[in-house]
């Protein structure tokens, strides 16, 4: 299928009453929460009211001031959506913008504190995030079915998405039942069906999903499936519990303080970091609503050729469909199109779009559970190889 052929976007207005509510209501209440759990000068916390306002209200859309670092990369896409408005855009774009808005309001460039801090410390220091961890560490199965199980706690760690605490609320706990589609085997077939090369991980949530990316990085390394692991990860704070690059390090701090199995984990890690088996790298990109096959040159380079890659996440789910509401049956190759190396998918459904799921379980859950394709309960662990 050409690019230029797609199925349209969700948008924010009434087409979509999941989309128009989170972006009406929703991100709101999220910027409400976020000036109340910092103590921001008048200055920023007028300016975040200013835009909650402007949400709220309808208002047109607008980018944020020159000069910044990305502004280049946000103008070609602000251009094609100028005169539209908060409730009457394409939602992913309009969500990404929303927290670029945000972060320009609080001053996260100038000052480095990140807006969600306080989210994703209440995160990181929950019990449930320790004991998660610590059960899949003592994982004893044979390797590939390690790997598997490495690979749904990942998947189930997508829950703990601190942007909608009703998801979060239901914790990593899952059955067969609520993985609509398990490729995992397929998926860990072809990494131990090839020689070592990299790996890499597009990363979504800070906490415990972080957590259990850290552990699959740390077995591809120890068993000798990857050369090297690279983490892909915002520059800038989105969508409340993404990870950017001081998180990475408050999480490897928070496991040397926690002890056991948690500290050796986070010193072999390190260890790795240091000797460049295992990098982190921030984007920009990250940071748009960018598709999988707008990749830019330089991270379209880095993939290419790789063992595995790792997607994570509904938003990066949203970059491999166009966000769209395409015939459930569909395969993700023909929604994903073009891509350079071997990708999973690993998501717990929070919005509407969605492929590769049979159309009768798909008729029995809008009996079941009406809101199945955004409430989190339900997930897919699909495959794309490239190869």
């Amino acid at each position: 299928m050409s690019r230029n052929d797609l199925p349209p976007p969700v948008r924010t207005d009434a087409s979509n009453a999941f989309a128009h509510r989170s972006m009406g209501v929703r991100v709101p209440s999220i910027i409400d929460d976020t000036i109340a759990r910092n103590a921001y000068p008048d200055a920023a916390a007028d300016a975040l009211k200013r835009l909650r306002d402007e949400v709220a209200g309808n208002a047109p859309l607008r980018l944020f001031e020159a000069p910044a670092p990305d502004r280049a990369l946000w103008l070609p896409r602000y251009a094609r959506r100028e005169g539209e408005t908060w409730l009457g855009t394409e939602w992913f774009f309009a969500e990404m913008l929303v927290y670029r808005l945000l972060v320009e309001a609080c001053g996260f460039l100038e000052s480095g504190q990140d807006p969600f801090a306080p989210f994703k410390q209440e995160e990181m220091a929950s019990e449930a995030l320790w004991t998660t961890l610590e059960e899949t560490l003592a994982f004893e199965d044979p390797l590939p079915a390690r790997l598997a199980r490495t690979l749904k706690a990942m998947l189930w760690g997508n829950r703990i998405d601190l942007s909608i605490a009703a998801v979060a609320a239901q914790g990593v706990r899952a059955t067969d039942e609520h993985l609509l589609t398990d490729r995992s085997e397929a998926v860990v077939a072809g990494l131990l069906g090839r020689a070592p090369g990299v790996a890499h991980i597009v990363m979504d949530n800070a906490g415990t999903e972080q957590a259990m990316d850290l552990v699959w990085s740390d077995r591809l390394l120890a068993e000798g499936l990857a050369t090297d692991v690279v983490l892909h990860v915002k520059r800038l704070p989105v969508l409340v519990s993404d990870v950017i690059p001081a998180d990475m390090h408050d999480l490897l701090r928070a496991m040397r303080g926690r002890g056991g199995d948690a500290a050796r984990l986070a010193e072999r890690l390190a260890a790795r970091m240091e000797d460049g088996r295992l990098r982190m790298q921030a984007d920009y990109f990250w940071n748009t609503d960018g598709r999988y096959w707008e990749l830019p040159p330089h991270i379209e380079q880095a993939l290419r050729g790789a063992a595995l890659v790792i997607s994570k996440g509904d938003a990066n789910y949203r970059r491999a469909t166009n966000d769209a509401l395409w015939p459930l049956e569909t395969s993700m190759s023909e929604a994903l199109g073009p891509f350079p190396a071997p990708l999973a998918l690993l998501r717990t459904l929070k919005s509407d779009t969605l492929v590769e799921v049979s159309g009768a379980r798909a008729a029995e859950l809008d009996i079941e559970h009406p809101a199945w394709r955004s409430g989190g309960t339900y997930g897919v662990l699909q495959y794309v190889n490239s190869r």
